[in-house]
């Protein structure tokens, strides 16, 4: 039998929750009086010619904050000024030129631009649908039908008067299908119920679509685009699937699929104790969980562990104010707090001496996780940080060229980074430019440098085997990462142990001279293929000889060199974070020693300081 939710647990999220819908009417009473911030052409072409995302983005999710926090509240609770500064919005809203974002229409070679259905349009869509549905007869009818008019006309009519696939999400396999798709059907059910072969007809595209989406998972259900983009789309494919299992009385149920079940047990992987989170690819190491989608999952399957609730994202975590997350935060986590029939791995003050009831690898008690068909590796430390690392490819969804990488935390401070998402420019999602930004290069992670050569991008620039054990040790074989024929092989064991939380790591490089077939020994000295170590953290370390201490605030690590070939050097390098900040960031480097043959091999030791 399930555990009940202790009362510590209860409090803890009832509390979360009462600051949540809080923050929401702080923010409404702030708003009332001030009017939304103009979208205008100026901004709008920033990102034509600078290529900049931010300013007119700014500008366009300060007003769908307007649409979430009204609309949210005037749901939620009954008050005349809430559903009257509503209308005032949804009007604004409805007067936008175009719903989706500069950097997804081409202004250019479509003349039906404004009404491009991106992630945005769709997510509008879906808001204004929803509203309109639960706001029912607070608005006046005037509302009600240029919110039906501009739903149908922005995105439902471009989407049915299209040939599948739209484009070129209908059958991706990331979060932009579950996004777009997910908004159109939940759209299409809110308005379109009176038309029922056309809402059928459309739902079944959507079915169709959504199956690519969780086909982009890997087996053993890891998101490879990153925690943030895994909340972000599965909140959208799960928000879409709760409401068409009720609107067919449960004939059609998305969420009753094995493979569902494994994604909907990624999260909690990703979490180290301290409560930060892996940043692999576009993610971002301080991320925080939605309540509702958390909840909700919980509820469905037992499987599934509320981290715990302070790692809970508040209603100004996301600044995209997603009204379908927002609303869905509070009423399934609502529903959680009245169902609360759910088992909990996470240790509280009336817990700490009970065994675990979950005693697999899903459990944040287990030290050491492994995600076999994503290839990752990841370990808990007992001061609350761990080890990550990965194999994978150089082709994945918002790829970073990143094979053979790890990160290294002690408690809540990465002393050896992964980077995560910079900021959104139109260079970073450029086929030139992209590998450009440190963050997405493999200069930004912790693998080697090659001949001189870093990694490169494609799906075919990959790991070439990857073994965990479970325990610790993980081997990744990853030379066809950086695409040298002279290269023969180049091994990276890293052992982690998560009492001491000493890593070592060791690289090999062979090259072909190495091989059986080597005959002659002045081949073997012909042959020399250079390795140089790098290593990236956002502390100042220090070096002395060779042994190199990196502090955190209230953390640090002592790293041992074995062998280097000249000095360990640091290099300053600037970071533009996913919000603009710039931050410096540090890439320590050495050069390996020439062994026999061809053969270069460094080891290095990372422990507590």
């Amino acid at each position: 039998m399930p555990r009940q939710l202790s009362e510590v647990k209860k409090r803890e999220l009832e509390t979360t929750l009462a600051a949540y819908i809080k923050c929401m009417e702080k923010n409404a009473a702030s708003m009332r009086n001030v009017p939304m911030p103009e979208l205008n052409e100026q901004l709008f072409s920033l990102f034509e010619t600078t290529g900049n995302r931010l300013l007119y983005e700014n500008v366009y999710f300060q007003r769908r904050k307007y649409l979430s926090v009204y609309g949210c509240l005037t749901i939620l609770r009954e008050n005349p000024d809430d559903a009257a500064k509503l209308e005032e919005v949804i009007r604004g809203i409805c007067e936008e030129e175009c719903w989706a974002l500069p950097a997804h229409v081409d202004r250019v070679k479509n003349p039906a631009w404004r009404r491009t259905v991106d992630l945005f349009a769709a997510e509008t869509g879906q808001a204004l649908a929803e509203i309109l549905a639960l706001a029912g007869d607070r608005l006046n009818p005037e509302i009600r039908e240029l919110v039906r008019e501009n739903v149908l006309d922005r995105v439902l009519l471009p989407f049915l008067e299209s040939e599948a696939p739209y484009s070129f999400w209908e059958r991706g396999e990331n979060n932009w299908n579950a996004v777009c798709a997910g908004s159109i059907g939940c759209a299409a059910i809110y308005l379109l119920s009176g038309e029922p072969e056309l809402l059928e007809n459309l739902i079944g595209r959507i079915v169709d679509s959504l199956h690519y989406y969780i086909d982009g998972f890997a087996d053993d259900g890891a998101c490879l685009e990153g925690l943030g983009y895994f909340s972000y789309g599965f909140y959208y494919y799960v928000g879409f699937a709760e409401l068409l299992c009720r609107y067919t009385k449960g004939k059609i149920d998305l969420l009753n699929q094995e493979k569902v079940c494994r994604i909907a047990l990624f999260q909690q992987k990703c979490y180290f104790p301290s409560g930060r989170t892996l940043s692999f690819s576009d993610a971002n190491s301080e991320d925080k969980y939605r309540l509702g989608l958390t909840c909700l999952l919980a509820l469905r399957y037992p499987e599934v562990e509320l981290p715990p609730v302070a790692c809970a994202g508040g209603f100004e975590t996301d600044r995209c104010y997603r009204f379908l997350a927002n609303y869905r935060d509070v009423i399934w986590t609502r529903r959680y707090l009245e169902e609360h029939s759910v088992k909990f791995c996470w240790a509280d003050e009336e817990q700490e001496n009970v065994t675990p009831i979950c005693e697999s690898v899903w459990c944040w008690q287990s030290r050491y996780i492994v995600l076999p068909d994503a290839q990752w590796s990841i370990a808990r430390g007992a001061s609350g940080g761990g080890m990550a690392c990965k194999g994978g490819t150089n082709g994945e969804p918002h790829n970073h060229n990143d094979v053979g990488s790890f990160l290294y935390l002690q408690g809540n401070e990465m002393l050896l980074a992964d980077l995560g998402t910079g900021e959104y420019t139109k260079a970073y999602f450029s086929e030139n430019g992209r590998y450009q930004i440190l963050c997405n290069r493999s200069l930004g992670h912790n693998v080697p440098v090659v001949d001189g050569k870093e990694q490169q991008a494609g799906v075919q620039y990959c790991c070439d085997s990857f073994e965990s054990d479970g325990r610790g040790r993980t081997v990744i074989h990853y030379a066809s990462a950086y695409g040298n024929s002279a290269v023969r092989d180049l091994i990276r064991t890293l052992e982690y142990d998560a009492a001491s939380e000493r890593l070592v790591v060791e690289d090999v490089l062979k090259t072909d001279s190495a091989m059986p077939e080597c005959e002659k020994e002045n081949r073997c000295a012909r042959v020399s293929v250079t390795m140089r170590e790098n290593l990236i953290t956002e502390y100042l370390p220090e070096i002395e000889a060779e042994t190199i201490v990196i502090k955190g605030k209230e953390h640090a690590c002592r790293i041992t060199v074995e062998g280097a070939t000249g000095p360990i050097t640091a290099e300053e390098k600037s970071h533009i974070d996913h919000r603009g900040n710039r931050r410096t960031v540090y890439c320590l480097s050495w050069e390996t020693p020439m062994g026999g043959c061809g053969e270069r091999r460094c080891r290095f030791l990372v422990e507590p300081s």
